[in-house]
């Protein structure tokens, strides 16, 4: 975004760096981080916000390091191939450094919410990001191989949040 949201100023890039994350996905290992931006209206809400990047939200869930490439994956083998934990992470092991603790993990904590959209229980908390500084909302597909279904996550960039996927 070049633009504020909120009331178009410009917007600029804060003086440090944030987010340093390693992910793990299917096709490797990389290191991300972002440079925040804030705008230049000192009237603006946004001023003093630093607004994160897209991209950065998009790789991984907050505080994980495995992409959502490798969570859907998961969950995909689960569902509808109906594996077990011990035969998913056997699949996963030439390809990523998982534990099958850490596979049942990603299934339970972070696949089961995306398909259940839990955080639209948290209107209250749109809404309020809504009056203070406007909604972002960020898409974001994944095409898995061998013509299996796509997944797309739609999120509020300002939040976090889930709203559908």
């Amino acid at each position: 975004m070049d633009r504020c949201p909120l009331c178009q100023s410009h917007l600029t890039l804060c003086h440090y760096r944030s987010g340093v994350k390693t992910i793990q996905s299917l096709s490797g290992v990389s290191q991300m981080s972002y440079w925040p931006k804030h705008c230049e209206n000192p009237n603006c809400p946004n001023h003093s916000v630093g607004l994160k990047s897209a991209e950065w939200l998009q790789a991984a869930p907050m505080h994980s390091t495995f992409g959502y490439d490798i969570i859907a994956t998961i969950g995909w083998k689960r569902q509808v191939g109906h594996q077990i934990y011990d035969d998913i992470h056997e699949s996963l092991l030439p390809k990523v450094q998982i534990s099958a603790s850490q596979v049942r993990h990603l299934y339970t904590e972070r696949y089961l919410p995306l398909l259940a959209c839990n955080e639209r229980t948290l209107f209250g908390q749109l809404k309020q990001a809504s009056e203070k500084s406007g909604l972002i909302y960020t898409l974001d597909g994944l095409a898995p191989e061998g013509g299996e279904p796509q997944l797309w996550v739609v999120r509020e960039l300002h939040t976090n949040l889930t709203i559908r996927s």
